[in-house]
């Protein structure tokens, strides 16, 4: 037989942005907790439902008790467990009495290849409640946390303080204590539109698991949050609103357990604003919705969802909200005012009072340094976009919106408000592109610059603050990355990729370093640098093993080391045989030029013809291979199967470690100098020879 099993846990408002994860996590922790205890069902049909106060798991059709089991349990190896006659050794029968059984009981079994003394264990399956009653509070304390609180005397620790435990297997209680809690079959109804006699809201009884849905929907709580964003996108659409930030959308979903959509408006004198910055207001810190009216653009209204709507508070509610978001938008108006009442580029003195980092001086600094590296940036890509006076005017802006009123009181719109207070005079407005688009992409798949200077300025920007990281002790790792570095390198990957530019990441370091005037933390910065490249390669699509072959690349020529990736892929492909007559000849050939002390060949030492033969083709090649302007791909992987065709002939005729130490040297540099051939196609030592 099999009944449905809930589990609801009630808590203090838990944030937001934590709940989806929170939902996954219960999940999958529900299912490998069932898997391990043999208890049956259907793991599709598990649903997770969470509102800011609940967590909801429901399991459909769980089996009324585990399955029986039958293990055999392995002991002491044959030659151990059996004598020379064949009968059960002493550490055969201690073997039996760990466990309880008899030598009757023991038999000969294969583990893994090899024969063991072994028992058969059978176990009965528990009734599922008896089972749920220890795992259900053992998954509850498994899951991850991204922040976690303790209160009363309990030890434990979850997201958010836990009120109440609802847990039912179809009709019966499953019992058991957490957090000081006993949970039972007590809910909540929603706290504001129930009359309870606390805090918390009106209890609600809760007859079965299958009940409990519709029990909480007939108390003004809708546990689906599908449904609840329903209701939220049909209520905006219905005011003329289909653009809808879908971002938005979800965290108010999990702002409320009845939602409803108000509109409310404000004075037109604060249309002044230009609109990001009125958007900004809304959404990001009250959570509302703009109203844009097509071909009119942005209206002096707004739309938000209210979790506490009836029909006498509604009018409140509205006048509420307008009043609460008339005091920002007049923060945001008075210091627009006091912003666009002077020049901007007067504010850029003011970045001398800005600290940059902790041992990096101060953003005008910054500034500073970011006019010398546009420069070396254009030169390095070979771009003419940008004279130097441009770049230099260009950096000298690039900051000041810093230290205006509107950007330290709304942080995130730092370059978009620089962009609007160049654009309102003559002089400065053409650079106002270029300092909003110095900080795209702002995430790991966000827009990237569309201008030549501005992806100039966003690369400066990003070397200087990544080289200056470094050298002041930064340590980021997958959990841990407060300065954005990793989203930091990230982009410039991206950047250089879109602009197809060969830029010598490692040439541009060294120009940050020499800028500070010591070199600190430089291997660490390349290692990062090259851990990075070599994840964006594996998302790009490219196996493990070609990452790891092309990852040296990253620092001297990104968009290259993708092309040479591309190639040998393509090339795999198309000739197998090909491919794998390189990758043998590199490998031989790199084992052998470690030895070599330098690259200076003297080819009057070569003794045989295929010497000079494959010296003379290699020399006459490297150009070819060493200029990624004028790389192709196809065209330098059909020369490397030339090469090693010649490579075949040579290990044929050529014996390397001879006795005579000046030929054998001179062979092993000739070897190196070959190497490097190679390797400035791939290492080929890393990736899989297999069809």
């Amino acid at each position: 037989m099999t009944t449905s099993y809930c589990l609801e846990i009630g808590c203090e408002e838990i944030p937001s942005r934590f709940i989806e994860e929170l939902c996954l996590n219960l999940k999958l922790k529900f299912i490998e907790a069932l898997g391990r205890n043999r208890l049956v069902c259907d793991e599709n049909s598990i649903q997770t439902y969470a509102t800011y106060r609940r967590l909801v798991v429901i399991v459909p059709q769980l089996a009324d008790k585990q399955l029986d089991e039958s293990l055999y349990i392995k002991g002491p190896p044959v030659h151990i467990g059996l004598d020379k006659d064949g009968n059960f050794s002493q550490a055969a029968l201690g073997f039996a009495k760990k466990f309880s059984v008899t030598e009757k009981d023991l038999c000969v079994r294969e583990f893994d290849g090899n024969e063991h003394v072994s028992y058969l264990k059978e176990t009965v399956g528990l009734d599922t409640i008896a089972v749920l009653t220890t795992l259900v509070p053992a998954v509850i304390k498994s899951l991850p946390l991204s922040i976690n609180m303790r209160w009363g005397s309990q030890p434990e620790s979850f997201i958010r303080p836990i009120h109440w435990i609802v847990s039912l297997y179809g009709k019966t209680v499953v019992p058991f204590s957490l957090f000081g809690i006993q949970a039972g079959a007590i809910s909540y109804a929603h706290r504001m539109l129930s009359e309870g006699k606390d805090s918390l809201g009106k209890q609600v009884t809760i007859k079965s698991a299958t009940s409990l849905q519709e029990k909480l929907k007939n108390y003004s709580v809708m546990l689906n949050q599908a449904d609840r964003k329903a209701v939220i996108e049909e209520a905006l659409q219905d005011h003329d609103q289909y653009d809808i930030d879908s971002k938005l959308v979800n965290e108010v979903v999990y702002l409320t357990e009845q939602p409803v959509v108000l509109k409310g408006s404000f004075e037109s004198k604060y249309l002044e604003l230009p609109d990001f910055v009125l958007i900004e207001c809304m959404k990001k810190h009250q959570r509302y919705f703009p109203v844009i009216q097509k071909g009119k653009g942005l209206m002096p209204a707004f739309l938000f969802v209210a979790d506490n709507v009836t029909a006498g508070n509604e009018e409140t509610i509205i006048k509420g909200n307008q009043k609460v978001l008339a005091a920002r938008l007049e923060d945001a108006l008075f210091f627009y005012k006091q912003d666009t009442s002077v020049m901007f580029e007067s504010f850029v003195e003011r970045l001398k009072g800005v600290v940059f980092q902790k041992n990096c001086g101060t953003m005008y600094d910054k500034q500073e340094r970011l006019a010398k590296i546009l420069i070396f940036l254009r030169n390095q890509v070979g771009v003419n976009d940008g004279e130097d006076d441009f770049l230099n005017r260009l950096a000298y802006l690039s900051k000041a919106d810093l230290v205006t009123q509107v950007v330290v009181e709304f942080p995130s719109l730092q370059g978009k408000m620089g962009a609007h207070y160049a654009s309102l005079t003559d002089d400065n407005k053409v650079y106002g592109n270029d300092i909003a688009e110095q900080y795209l992409p702002t995430g790991f798949s966000s827009d990237l610059p569309e201008s030549i200077p501005g992806a100039l300025l966003a690369l400066a920007d990003r070397f200087d603050t990544v080289v200056y990281s470094f050298f002041n002790g930064a340590k980021p790792t997958g959990s841990q990355d407060p300065l954005g570095l990793r989203r930091a390198v990230n982009g410039i990957f991206r950047i250089l990729q879109k602009f197809d530019w060969h830029c010598d990441i490692n040439a541009v370091c060294d120009y940050c370093y020499s800028l500070i005037g010591a070199e600190k933390h430089r291997d660490r910065l390349d290692g990062f640098i090259q851990v990075r490249f070599h994840g964006m390669l594996l998302d790009d699509g490219f196996s493990h093993d070609m990452a790891d072959s092309i990852a040296h690349l990253a620092v001297t020529n990104i968009s290259l080391a993708i092309k040479k990736g591309k190639a040998i892929n393509q090339f795999k492909e198309k000739d197998f045989n090909g491919f794998k007559l390189v990758s043998e000849t590199a490998v031989r050939v790199h084992r052998l030029a470690v030895k070599a002390d330098s690259m200076v060949v003297k080819d009057t030492l070569f003794e045989h013809e295929i010497e000079k033969k494959l010296y003379h083709c290699v020399d006459s090649k490297k150009d070819q291979f060493f200029n990624g302007h004028a790389f192709n791909g196809t065209d330098r992987l059909v020369d490397l199967v030339s090469i090693s065709q010649d490579f075949t002939r040579y290990f044929d005729e050529v014996l390397v470690m001879v006795d005579d130490d000046e030929v054998r040297d001179n062979r092993l540099r000739f070897l190196a100098f070959c190497d490097t051939l190679f390797l400035q196609f791939a290492d080929f030592e890393k990736i899989v020879i297999a069809q």
